[in-house]
């Protein structure tokens, strides 16, 4: 049966490159980046050939999976682009004791929690667990999570007042963005 749906796929292959080529280079604006994701795409479904058997539609479902792949490149590439311009710049010695002054802000901020919000709140917020984690770690429900989590930052963001909320926010944006 492997042998069958290899051969449907190399079909495929040889039939349609050049169009999923054009499909890819839409996204990344580059032939040889486009040509690579396409052959990785159609490697990894090689590489799980059983799982193949499942699927309906291979055709769509290639189609699919370079669309999907040539945008999670632009988004790593994207990232990676921020993160080199974010580099450029070169804080002052002032710069650095304000952003240090408002470290220490936010953290006594996030150290007036109430135990269970701030435990909350470092597992799902500053460590990126998912809820479902941080609710089994803590043994409590989902819900009391995401009741905790609504409780920190409404707290969070009358005891920082606007502009230290906003630059917590910013900054736990651009670290999530930076871990993805």
């Amino acid at each position: 049966m492997n042998n069958c749906i290899s051969k449907e796929i190399e079909d495929l292959f040889l039939t349609h490159y050049r169009e999923w080529c054009l499909v890819s280079y839409s996204y990344v604006e580059n032939m040889d980046e486009a040509e690579d994701i396409v052959q990785d795409v159609l490697e990894k479904v090689l590489c799980k050939l059983d799982d193949v058997n499942k699927i309906l539609d291979i055709k769509s479902y290639i189609f699919v999976a370079i669309k999907n792949t040539s945008l999670k490149r632009l988004r790593k590439a994207s990232k990676l682009t921020k993160m080199i311009e974010s580099d450029i710049f070169i804080p002052s010695h002032e710069d650095g004791l304000i952003a240090f002054e408002k470290s220490a802000y936010i953290l006594d901020a996030l150290g007036s929690l109430p135990d269970q919000s701030k435990r909350v709140f470092e597992l799902c917020v500053l460590e990126g667990l998912k809820y479902e984690v941080a609710a089994d770690t803590l043994n409590i429900s989902i819900n009391t999570v995401k009741y905790h989590l609504k409780k920190g930052f409404k707290t969070l963001r009358v005891i920082l007042h606007n502009q230290y909320f906003i630059s917590l926010i910013s900054t736990l944006i651009s670290v999530f963005l930076l871990a993805e």
